[in-house]
């Protein structure tokens, strides 16, 4: 009796795997460095003609960034770049400041000095990827930094939850480091916020506040001035239409 070797093929699974994962990371990073805006489409047969791959790479590729929040299917427009609306501001940064103002209140009660060293060697990264405008790098560092915070609650399921959360604000958190240089923000925060976080707790709950207030108050702008701009663009077209 012929035994059938189960693994046959691992190879290539892992091949086509690394071909996803990378178109993935193409995409993902031009929607995060905001080359790629929300609610464009992205055309199925133009990205893999310009990444070099299939087009069953590139639906493979979009699942992956659906479940990341980064695109979305609409009918009649296939895949486009996911949108953020004002409602998702407010609620993204409630859900944060809940979970984050439970974290000052751990730390300062604690007073961790690994978890503040690791806050301050996050914050060095932050502010050199700032200086050199390396918006990725200025996202991983801000992830990086309130996901340390949060871990002071010495929570499991907060953490579980924070990061879920966010998961679904990679979107909005590029877009708030897009308007940082859309509305002219010359230096990061987050230098005073770790300030603060040695201070009070009052004065950590006060400063955490302020810095999550003004994230979304940003990011709010950004979205106010990319739909003038979409109206704009939608004027100049219909004009053109008519002449």
């Amino acid at each position: 009796m012929t035994v059938t070797n189960p693994i046959t093929g691992l190879g290539a699974s892992i091949q086509r795997q690394s071909t996803t994962g990378q178109a993935v990371d193409a995409v993902r990073q031009a929607i995060l460095s905001g080359r790629l805006l929300p609610g464009m489409p992205l055309r199925e047969a133009a990205l893999a003609t310009e990444l070099g791959v299939s087009r069953s790479t590139v639906r493979e590729a979009a699942r992956t960034l659906e479940a990341e929040g980064l695109v979305r299917y609409q009918m009649n427009r296939g895949i486009v770049v996911a949108a953020i609306t004002g409602p998702d501001v407010v609620d993204i940064y409630a859900a944060r400041a809940a979970v984050e103002l439970a974290a000052a209140d751990a730390l300062t009660a604690h007073r961790d000095p690994a978890v503040y060293a690791n806050l301050a060697d996050l914050v060095d990264q932050i502010e050199r990827a700032f200086d050199r405008g390396d918006t990725a790098a200025v996202l991983d560092g801000d992830r990086l930094f309130h996901a340390t915070l949060v871990a002071a609650t010495g929570s499991p399921r907060l953490q579980r939850f924070y990061g879920q959360l966010q998961q679904e604000q990679r979107l909005a958190l590029a877009l708030a480091e897009q308007a940082s240089r859309e509305l002219g923000r010359t230096a990061d925060d987050h230098r005073q916020l770790l300030d603060a976080l040695h201070g009070s707790p009052e004065q950590a709950r006060a400063e955490l506040t302020a810095h999550l207030h003004a994230g979304a108050a940003e990011l709010q702008r950004l979205l106010d001035l990319l739909a003038q701009r979409r109206q704009l663009t939608h004027r100049k077209e219909t004009e053109a239409r008519h002449d």
